[in-house]
């Protein structure tokens, strides 16, 4: 809590950019939700809208839901919560199309599929003295007081990494905030991949 307290908090000026009033947290500020598990829905699709848009009653909707997860989760207990979740709200879960009989038996019936890939969340400590000579590498490169976060959001297998070689992992990211990451116009700005440049040279020749 120490280290999210002492990096700036930028809220405020995220929702002007954004041009948005409103954020989810009851009161906790972006950083702090970072640091917290989230169940997000990426897409839902069913009948057509717009120009597109007809008479007809769509017979399903489709959404993809994302389990962004923090140390301590397992992923594979909070795939099962959330089945379990789907199936106390009355939905009959199946894992392939339902047949004709499971139609007329069920009134409510939810196809869930779990798409294979998932792994639970990393968090290495900050007081450890590889965590504080990658600190005092990356202070060398840049005159501001570096932000120190306990964990950032992101699809990285770093705990596959750090439990297959035993080994902390660290990551030092150089992008931009406003990057439009994996979306359109993803981008970074060239002083940052200058910047980066001298950042990772000096990680390479740190000693610990």
């Amino acid at each position: 809590m120490k280290a999210i307290g002492d990096a700036p908090q930028y809220d405020e000026q995220l929702k002007r950019e954004l041009g948005i009033a409103y954020t989810e947290g009851g009161g906790k500020s972006l950083l702090e939700r970072i640091n917290q598990p989230s169940l997000n829905i990426n897409g839902i699709k069913s009948g057509d809208v717009g120009e597109q848009a007809r008479n007809v009653i769509p017979t399903t909707a489709t959404t993809v839901l994302d389990l962004r997860l923090v140390k301590g989760n397992d992923h594979v207990r909070q795939v099962a919560k959330l089945r379990k979740h789907i199936e106390s709200q009355g939905y009959y879960v199946t894992t392939s199309d339902p047949t004709d009989e499971e139609r007329q038996k069920y009134p409510l019936i939810s196809k869930f599929i779990h798409i294979p890939g998932s792994y639970n969340a990393q968090r290495t400590r900050m007081d450890l003295p590889v965590s504080l000579a990658v600190v005092e590498a990356v202070q060398t490169t840049v005159p501001d007081k570096i932000v120190q976060m306990p964990s950032l959001g992101g699809s990285l297998p770093l705990s596959i990494i750090s439990e297959t070689l035993g080994v902390p992992t660290i990551t030092v990211p150089i992008a931009n905030h406003d990057n439009n990451q994996h979306a359109e116009n993803e981008n970074v700005r060239i002083q940052n991949l200058w910047d980066g440049i001298e950042t990772f040279a000096s990680l390479m020749t740190m000693r610990f």
